[in-house]
């Protein structure tokens, strides 16, 4: 009896070090596609800047602890074209899932009081927009192109045209990042302007803790109003929610919004991590949170399976803590939590009638 005990445990040990740290050997989860077309709706762009992509790695950034624990999850090294790998295992990736597309996000820097282009007070990443459509045109069957423009730039109205003309059909705010306030007032412009473009606004919403940041308060929900009140469609990114360790909570002002507010949505992305393990089930306990939600995965982080172990048959669990390819295991994952259906297929609806 204790050795079959200690067996099990070893199990346990070594399928979370699995799940949490690197490819393992695929398997697969037997678990039927959602109906529609599967859009992950939150995948990032990223680079050091090698190639001449143009990306900006902070040195700080640089000296977090999951930048280390990507490259070892990804299987890159700085070799002079880890940009280029990175892309090229992404597109392995998707072409070996099950979905459809992958909405792939640009990250822009910091800007100083008069708008120019601040970076060196970035202190995380830089990923130009110019870069994400040279990826997008390189593979438009597999990427939707999310532009990322700061707000406070001031070129920020021409940028939204020029990418909005590109091709974008989103654009991403990182408030704790970029230094920014997203209820000021002065970025009204900035938001009618998406709205007259017909581009959904992202916004990153919730604590924050892969990136050197100006404080959590910014990336309260409460703060998403201007936007909704100048007529854009806006993804409230990770809901508002929390690590379990964190004191902010901002997930309750999500859910008291979408009463409010019936063009506001929320993304899952990251929700399938070890450090969100609580928040998934609560939000499928809340009426009204599935129906304003779309599937993301936060792609190059990882799900993992082992933090809801109590929550899932041994079959699944067995088959997700293996499952090498991180889309895959992902959607897979929150479905198996029990994510209805419609989550997976909205993303691919609100982005064609953002477009109509």
């Amino acid at each position: 009896m204790r050795a079959s005990r200690r067996t099990f445990l070893r199990f346990l040990g070594g399928a979370a070090i699995g799940a949490a740290t690197g490819p393992v050997a695929s398997a697969a989860s037997g678990r039927r596609k959602p109906a529609g077309v599967l859009v992950d709706m939150h995948t990032h762009l990223f680079g050091i800047g090698d190639g001449g992509t143009g990306c900006v790695l902070s040195c700080k950034q640089r000296a977090h602890w999951n930048f280390q624990f990507s490259l070892k999850l990804i299987g890159l090294a700085e070799n002079g074209h880890m940009d280029e790998d990175y892309v090229q295992w992404m597109v392995r990736q998707l072409r070996a899932s099950s979905v459809d597309r992958a909405v792939l996000q640009a990250w822009d820097c910091r800007y100083d009081s008069a708008g120019r282009q601040d970076l060196a007070h970035t202190t995380s990443l830089y990923v130009p927009n110019e870069y994400l459509f040279r990826i997008v045109r390189r593979y438009p069957d597999l990427f939707i192109p999310c532009a990322s423009i700061n707000p406070a730039r001031r070129d920020a109205l021409d940028e939204i045209d020029s990418c909005a003309a590109a091709g974008a059909r989103l654009v991403k705010v990182h408030p704790p990042t970029m230094a920014l306030d997203p209820a000021d007032p002065r970025f009204l412009p900035f938001y009618r302007r998406c709205a007259d473009r017909g581009l959904i606004v992202m916004v990153h919403t919730g604590t924050e803790h892969s990136a050197d940041i100006i404080g959590q308060e910014v990336a309260d929900p409460a703060r998403l109003r201007p936007a909704l009140e100048a007529g854009c469609l806006v993804i409230a990114a990770h809901a508002g929610t929390r690590a379990f360790f964190d004191r902010e909570d901002f997930y309750p002002h999500f859910r008291e919004m979408i009463r409010r507010y019936p063009r506001l949505y929320c993304d899952t992305a990251v929700l399938a991590s070890m450090f969100r393990f609580r928040v998934l089930p609560q939000m499928l306990r809340d009426d009204g949170v599935m129906e304003r939600a779309v599937h993301g995965s936060d792609i190059p982080f990882p799900a993992n399976a082992m933090v809801f172990w109590h929550r899932l048959r041994p079959a699944d669990l067995i088959s997700l803590v293996t499952e090498a390819n991180l889309f895959e295991r992902d959607w897979k994952l929150k479905r198996a939590l029990g994510v209805p259906d419609p989550v997976f297929a909205r993303g691919a609806a609100l982005l064609e009638g953002a477009s109509g």
